[in-house]
């Protein structure tokens, strides 16, 4: 039967990216290196001439690259210092999708980001009393951002916002959960 370690597996994969993309780009262009290096090798082999560089004239400039320019070394080892962290960000990085689980006993629950900014812009253009298209809500790995723009001429009880918004939230029974911050624009709509 069903148990709440399948369900977690099953949560995680759901919420978590994972790392093939990055790992099958690195492996397409390693062989098409490695296939590059390979036809210069049997062009040079059968005496015929480079595609782009012969094996020979490659191994001499890299046995040469001392008596280069340093702007030149410098440039390109800054260049292949990023390119190797960039991949051990990548690979060390949480994948997140913008999704959220919830595990019970007998069920499990994905809910994507966008569908708790939706229910949180109600919530909070609800307790405003303005217009739901007055609300922007944006959801982060940890918390929610909630930004009103008031309707001109209208007072708006930001601390009832919050607390609404905040109650919504907490009412969720999603793993990281959510914290709320609401902000009221400066500047107001004229209805």
């Amino acid at each position: 039967m069903t148990s709440p370690a399948l369900y977690r597996r099953i949560v995680r994969r759901e919420t978590h990216s994972p790392r093939s993309g990055a790992a099958i780009t690195i492996a397409v262009l390693l062989m098409l290196v490695a296939a590059w290096i390979g036809t210069e090798s049997v062009l040079a082999a059968i005496g015929q001439a480079p595609l782009l560089l012969a094996p020979q004239a490659l191994v001499s400039s890299a046995l040469q690259a001392a008596a280069s320019p340093v702007a030149l070394l410098v440039a390109i080892g800054a260049v292949v210092a990023i390119v190797g962290i960039i991949l051990i960000i990548v690979s060390f990085a949480p994948g997140r999708r913008g999704r959220r689980g919830s595990i019970s006993s007998r069920t499990a629950a994905v809910v994507d980001d966008r569908v708790i900014a939706q229910s949180l812009a109600h919530t909070a253009s609800y307790a405003a009393d303005v217009d739901p298209d007055q609300v922007s809500v944006s959801v982060g790995a940890r918390t929610v951002r909630v930004e009103i723009t008031p309707t001109s001429g209208r007072s708006v009880d930001q601390q009832s916002i919050r607390d609404a918004v905040a109650q919504d939230a907490a009412s969720y029974d999603y793993r990281p959960a959510l914290r709320a911050n609401v902000r009221l624009s400066k500047k107001g709509t004229v209805a």
